[in-house]
């Protein structure tokens, strides 16, 4: 009998650890799916959404005189309204509308002049690619392409850079020129070889401003050891002149005078 009681004794421990381990089991899986329910029923941001939060604000095309400037508001998952100007000289273009992502790409279209426009997201960049249709939609020499970077426009170039001088005569020039090294840069960002009428043994250059001819000009004639260069000034309505060369401090050569022939303005300041 007594074993019979014992074994009964054995039996009630031993159910009473069972049901409790089978109750803490199932508390912790409904526990587990509990967690999982609500991560579930949490709204995860997707790629996408992340991107289109750092997607708003101003986008700038960095190239000297042909800068572009892209707008972006209501950024989604879906879509992004866009305002897109750009400049080549003192001619303009501007697309506007609201471009839908299809993967990692947006695209815009405009039916009536078949223009398309893509915009591909890389970290701080947006890179843009347009057809042949996008040509006409602004002025003479503009274009909607390029890379666009995150904030206003920061533009770092020389003469070396943009291919109008190499780096020893860059060195001369600036060192004649002076402050009014932007002057030349900004005004030569179309330029084409010129013939030295003088005999002074000089490369000529000579270079404006698309859209701007007469107004935003420049020429440099350059050898080893001499300078002498011009530049409208159109903020003053004047020509500014600058050499190195004593033999010309007051006079002009004649391919400079020349070169002076069709511009707007008659007043030369001898620097």
């Amino acid at each position: 009998m007594k074993w019979l009681i014992g074994s009964l004794i054995v039996l009630f421990v031993i159910g009473i650890f069972g049901f409790s381990s089978i109750f803490s089991f199932q508390t912790e899986q409904h526990e587990q799916s509990g967690t999982n329910e609500n991560t579930g029923g949490e709204h995860q941001e997707s790629d996408l959404e992340k991107m289109g939060l750092e997607l708003n604000g101003e986008w700038s095309r960095n190239l000297l005189n042909n800068t572009g400037s892209l707008i972006i508001t209501n950024a989604t998952k879906n879509s992004f309204v866009f305002t897109l100007d750009v400049l080549a000289g003192g001619n303009t273009g501007m697309l506007e509308g609201t471009a839908n992502w299809e993967g990692e790409t947006a695209t815009w279209l405009d039916h009536e002049s078949g223009c398309e426009l893509t915009f591909q997201l890389y970290k701080n960049k947006i890179t843009i690619e347009q057809n042949s249709a996008c040509e006409f939609l602004g002025g003479t020499g503009t274009f909607f392409y390029g890379e666009y970077e995150k904030g206003a426009f920061a533009i770092e170039t020389d003469l070396v850079e943009q291919g109008v001088l190499n780096e020893s005569e860059d060195a001369l020039f600036r060192n004649v020129v002076g402050e009014e090294y932007e002057l030349y840069l900004q005004n030569m960002s179309s330029y084409s070889d010129g013939e030295d009428r003088d005999g002074l043994g000089t490369r000529v250059v000579s270079g404006f401003v698309r859209g701007l001819g007469t107004i935003s000009e420049g020429i440099i004639m350059v050898n080893k050891g001499n300078i002498y260069a011009a530049v409208t000034d159109s903020q003053n309505s004047v020509i500014r002149y600058h050499t190195n060369d004593p033999t010309y401090q007051e006079t002009l050569p004649d391919t400079i005078a020349h070169w002076k022939e069709s511009l707007a303005y008659e007043e030369i300041v001898y620097q």
